[in-house]
C-alpha cells in the first residue's frame, strides 16, 4: 500500500507531500490543476520511463519519493533476490531524482539502485490504468497471468506441477550441457582435472594448517626474543642469581604477616586465603615458564621447511582458492567433474533419456493448461462482457485468445515457457462489425481503463498487486456510467488500495478518502497545492462537480445524499 508521496520541482509542483490511505483515494480539482501530474509522478517513482520535461521550469533536477507498506511473500523475495533486506515494520521507501543532464539516482530502502530494478518492483506494488502506453493491457505478457489468476486454484495447482518439471527438465539440459563439444576438449578436461585432484592430495593439507605454521614460523624466527622474556620472567618471579629479592619471596612474607593475624577476624582470614591462592599461582606460572624455555630453540633447517611449507600452501591457495577449506571443496567439486567426464557417454544417455521423459510429461501437463485455460476464458470473457454493459460498452466482445504453440526445436524439445505452451491474448471488438483486435492496437486509454475495471473487479479476491490507479476512467462516459465505475472502485477498494483521478461525482462520492488539487498564482508562478477534505470540504466539493463549479442549495442536498448511499452499500 502507498502510504505517503513527496514531490519536489514536478510540473506546476515546488514541493508537495501527499498522504493516502487504505481503502478508496480520489483526487478532484479543477482542470489543469496538476491531478494527473499526481499519477505522473507516481510512475517516475515507480521507475517508468520519464522525460526531462518533466521537470519545473527554471530547477535543475526534480525527486519523488513513496513510503509503501509491504506485506506480500513476492515482494520479499525480490527483495532478498536484489540484496536489499526488507525493514522490521515492513515500510519500504522508493527514491528516484531526474536532472536535466539525463542522470537518474534511484533508491530502494536509502540504497542506491538501476532505475530498471526500480521498475521491475513496482510492477509488483502497484497497477497503473490511465491515458497512455504504460497500462499493463497494452502488454501481452500480463494477459495470460490475469487469465491465470482468474483460473484460481485449478490452474494454479497445474502451474506448481509444470514448474516444479520444468526446473527438473532445464537441469538435465544445463548436465546435458556438460558432455557436449569435442571429444578432444573432454580428454584435455579430464587431464587437468585428475592433475589439479592429485596436486592437492599430494600436499596433505588440512583446516588450520596454515594458521599453526604461521604461529610456529613467528615462534622459530624470535625464539631469541622469547627465549629472553621467558627468562627474564622466571627471574622477576623465582629470584635471579644474584640473590634478588623475588616476587615468590615476597608473597611468602605477605603470608606469614597474614597468617600472624587471620585468626582475629574473618576479613584478615579472607585475604590470607587470596594472597595463599596467588602463591599457587605463581608456582604455576614459573613452572609454565621453564617447560616454555625448554620448548624455545632455534633450528634454522625448521625454520626453512616451515617457510617452504606455507610457500606451498600460498601457492595452492592461488590457484584453487583463499582457504584451504575452499581448496579441499575445490577438490572435491573437481573429483565429481572428472567422475562425470569418465563416466560421460554412460551419463550422456541416461540424461537423454530423462529429458526425453520429461518432454512429454510436460507437454502433458501443458495440455491439461490449455485445456483448463480455454475453459477459464470463455467464462471471463462471459463476465468482462456482462461488466462492460454498464460501463456504457455494452456492443463491446471481448475474447482471450489462446494459441497453443506445441513446435519442436531442433533438438527435439517443445519450447516450454515458464508459463506452459499457451500465448494468450485480449481482443475486443468495441463497435458492431468490427474485427476483433488486440487491445493495445484499438482501444482507448479510456475504454483499456473500462476494460481493466471490470477485469480487476471479477478478479478483486485473486490479485495480488494491493494498490490500483485509475486515471481519468471516467474520460467521455455518463452520469449512469460514471455511478457504474463508483461502485466497481468501491468494490475493489474492499480488498486493495484504490487511488482514483476523477470529475465525476458519483465516483468521488464513494472514496473514502478526497484530495482535492488546487492551481493559485503564488505573485510570480504558477503552483499546485493540495488540500485532504474532510466532511465538509467535501461535501462542498461534490456540490462543485455535479452542478459545474459551483454549488448550490440542492447540489449540496444532492451530494450529501450520494455519500450517504454509498457508505450504505
Amino acid at each position: 500500500m502507498l502510504m505517503q508521496l513527496r514531490i519536489r520541482n514536478i510540473a506546476l509542483i515546488d514541493e508537495l507531500t501527499v498522504d493516502f490511505t487504505d481503502g478508496m483515494n480520489c483526487l478532484t480539482g479543477e482542470t489543469g490543476a496538476g491531478k494527473s501530474i499526481i499519477i505522473d509522478a507516481i510512475q517516475c517513482m515507480l521507475g517508468f520511463r520519464t522525460s526531462k520535461e518533466l521537470i519545473k521550469t527554471g530547477c535543475d533536477s526534480a525527486y519523488t519519493e513513496g513510503v509503501f507498506y509491504i506485506d506480500d511473500s513476492e515482494i520479499s523475495a525480490f527483495l532478498d533476490e536484489i540484496g536489499i533486506e526488507e525493514e522490521e515494520d515492513h515500510t519500504l521507501i522508493l527514491q528516484r531524482e531526474l536532472s536535466l543532464s539525463g542522470r537518474n539516482v534511484c533508491r530502494i530502502n536509502g540504497r542506491l539502485t538501476a532505475v530498471s530494478l526500480l521498475r521491475q518492483l513496482g510492477d509488483l506494488l502497484i497497477d497503473i490504468h490511465g491515458q497512455n502506453e504504460n497500462q499493463s493491457l497494452t502488454k501481452a505478457g500480463a494477459h495470460i497471468k490475469l487469465l491465470d489468476a482468474y483460473g484460481g486454484p485449478e490452474i494454479g495447482n497445474l502451474k506448481i506441477k509444470y514448474e516444479t518439471l520444468l526446473k527438473e527438465f532445464q537441469e538435465l539440459r544445463h548436465s546435458l550441457e556438460k558432455f557436449s563439444g569435442d571429444p578432444k576438449e573432454r580428454e584435455r578436461l579430464a587431464d587437468l582435472y585428475a592433475y589439479q585432484i592429485d596436486e592437492i592430495e599430494k600436499a596433505n593439507i588440512y583446516v588450520g594448517e596454515d594458521d599453526e605454521l604461521n604461529e610456529k614460523r613467528m615462534i622459530l624466527a624470535n625464539s631469541e626474543k622469547i627465549t629472553e622474556a621467558l627468562s627474564a620472567s622466571k627471574e622477576v618471579i623465582n629470584g635471579g642469581e644474584f640473590g634478588e629479592t623475588s616476587i615468590v619471596d615476597q608473597i611468602a612474607d605477605v603470608n606469614s604477616f597474614l597468617s600472624s593475624i587471620a585468626g582475629y577476624s574473618d576479613e584478615y582470614h579472607e585475604l590470607l586465603s587470596r594472597i595463599e591462592e596467588v602463591s599457587y599461582l605463581l608456582e604455576d606460572i614459573a613452572s609454565d615458564l621453564r617447560s616454555c624455555m625448554d620448548q624455545v630453540t632455534f633450528d634454522k633447517n625448521e625454520l626453512d621447511e616451515t617457510e617452504e611449507r606455507i610457500n606451498a600452501i600460498y601457492k595452492l591457495k592461488r590457484k584453487y582458492g583463499a582457504t584451504i577449506q575452499e581448496i579441499l571443496e575445490y577438490a572435491a567439486n573437481t573429483k565429481t567433474l572428472l567422475d562425470e567426464l569418465i563416466l560421460g557417454e554412460e551419463s550422456v544417455n541416461r540424461i537423454l533419456k530423462q529429458l526425453e521423459e520429461r518432454n512429454e510429461e510436460l507437454r502433458t501437463l501443458c495440455e491439461d493448461l490449455n485445456f483448463t485455460r480455454v475453459r477459464a476464458a470463455k467464462k471471463l470473457a462471459e463476465q468482462v462482457m456482462a461488466e462492460l454493459e454498464s460501463l456504457e460498452m455494452s456492443k463491446a466482445k471481448f475474447y482471450a485468445e489462446i494459441i497453443f504453440d506445441d513446435e519442436k526445436d531442433q533438438n527435439g524439445y517443445y519450447n516450454f515457457t515458464k508459463s506452459g505452451l499457451d500465448r494468450v491474448e485480449f481482443l475486443i471488438s468495441a463497435n458492431p462489425g468490427e474485427p476483433l483486435k488486440p487491445l493495445a492496437k484499438i482501444a482507448s486509454g479510456g475504454e483499456l481503463s473500462r476494460i481493466m475495471l471490470s477485469i480487476k473487479t471479477i478478479l478483486a479476491d485473486a490479485d495480488r498487486i494491493s494498490t490500483l490507479i485509475f486515471d481519468e476512467i471516467d474520460t467521455g462516459i455518463s452520469g449512469k456510467a460514471a455511478k457504474s465505475v463508483a461502485q466497481k472502485l468501491k468494490s475493489i477498494s474492499r480488498n486493495h488500495q484504490v487511488i482514483c483521478v476523477t470529475h465525476h461525482a458519483q465516483i468521488a462520492a464513494a472514496a473514502d478518502h478526497n484530495i482535492y488539487i488546487r492551481k493559485s498564482f503564488n505573485g510570480t508562478s504558477t503552483v499546485t497545492t493540495i488540500e485532504t477534505l474532510d466532511e465538509a470540504a467535501k461535501i462542498k466539493e461534490i456540490s462543485r462537480l455535479l452542478d459545474g463549479d459551483s454549488e448550490s442549495e440542492i447540489t449540496t442536498i444532492h451530494a450529501k445524499e450520494l455519500i450517504a448511499k454509498f457508505r450504505t452499500n
